[in-house]
């Protein structure tokens, strides 16, 4: 394979799994929150209940 076949192919794969995980866990993606030593970044969504 060429080197361009096998980078597409890669990110052909992530693209896929990002899309599967989102749709796994969509009613659990309203809020993200990530948390080091000194600080905090949350992200809130508008998301619909049900």
């Amino acid at each position: 394979m060429t080197p361009l076949k096998t980078v597409s192919g890669i990110v052909f794969i992530i693209c896929l799994t990002i899309v599967i995980f989102t749709f796994i866990n969509r009613g659990r993606l309203c809020e993200l929150t990530i948390k080091s030593e000194h600080q905090e970044v949350a992200a809130k969504l508008a998301c619909l209940a049900g």
